[in-house]
């Protein structure tokens, strides 16, 4: 097939991400087998760094971020259950997620390791830091919702049932490929990237790789009593136009902490900060892991 001299270049510090993919490797958990990638888990004498992807997404949404961190830590993005990658499970709970996050931990022997974790997977990661202290010695949530007692219902409602028959061909199922929530992005050879990754053959077509089946939460039954139990430092990171988390409420998870900082926000960024504006990221990042 003739190369496709129509197509846009990639950004230079894209390509040099990509140019060095994460080794894929397996650790069972619970009966699910958990998928992740690694760079550099050899180097033991480095510290420990994991990113934990949002709801229904997956580990390749660190492609173009994960590699920036490679020189200085033992890095790991991780698939949850029912995502990516991963198996599935008959059923999901918040404690679930934090048992696999810390199995991986585990497994690549990043521990104590810093986690971050955008939107569903920062919850998760919270969770996590709370249940296995010993594992995690820094929490960055991005974007992430912690629902308290008194927080009203969500305003998402519940995420459309996904569609269970394949696609005929690529075209078809990379057409309906949208960002949950919506949003503008000018980086469409991101979004391009992330929407490969989030399918699978099956047969002669193709699906949507995560679980039909997976719940919308889980959601803490209230979120300051996990956030206030936290003995180790936590940074939120907010994008300034996101619409799934705002300013006032960001506030009030930092201010449920006893070792918070935040929040931070990414100017110009919406939800997918590593999307649309995944520079800025990588550098607020580089900062508060410092």
């Amino acid at each position: 097939m003739a190369d496709d001299t129509s197509a846009p270049a990639l950004p230079a510090w894209f390509e040099r991400a990509v140019a060095t993919p994460g080794a894929s490797h397996f650790v069972t958990s619970r009966g699910a087998r958990l998928h992740y990638l690694a760079w550099g888990l050899e180097r033991r004498v480095l510290p420990g760094l994991l990113f934990v992807h949002g709801y229904r997404a997956h580990a390749r949404y660190w492609d173009g971020i994960a590699p920036y961190f490679a020189g200085r830590y033992r890095v790991v993005a991780m698939d949850l259950a029912g995502m990516g990658d991963s198996g599935r499970r008959e059923a999901y709970s918040a404690l679930g997620f934090a048992q696999d996050i810390a199995a991986v931990i585990e497994d690549a022997g990043l521990g104590p390791a810093a986690v971050v974790g955008h939107s569903f997977g920062g919850a998760r990661a919270l969770r996590t830091a709370a249940e296995f202290p010993g594992l995690i010695r820094h929490v960055i949530a991005v974007d992430s919702i912690c629902r308290f007692a008194d927080s009203p219902p969500s305003s998402a409602g519940t995420p459309r049932r996904p569609r269970t028959e394949p696609y005929p061909d690529y075209a078809s199922a990379r057409a309906r490929y949208r960002l949950t929530p919506d949003q503008p992005c000018d980086n469409g050879y991101l979004v391009d990237h992330i929407a490969r990754h989030s399918l699978r053959r099956e047969g002669d077509g193709w699906l949507w790789k995560f679980d039909p089946f997976l719940p919308p939460g889980p959601h803490e039954p209230d979120a300051a009593v996990v956030l206030g139990g936290l003995d180790v430092p936590v940074d939120y990171v907010r994008g300034e136009f996101s619409t799934v988390v705002r300013q006032q409420e960001a506030e009030r998870i930092v201010a449920c902490l006893r070792h918070g900082r935040g929040p931070v926000v990414v100017p110009q960024a919406y939800h997918y900060l590593m999307l649309d504006q995944p520079l800025a990221l990588v550098a607020a990042l580089r900062a508060l892991l410092a």
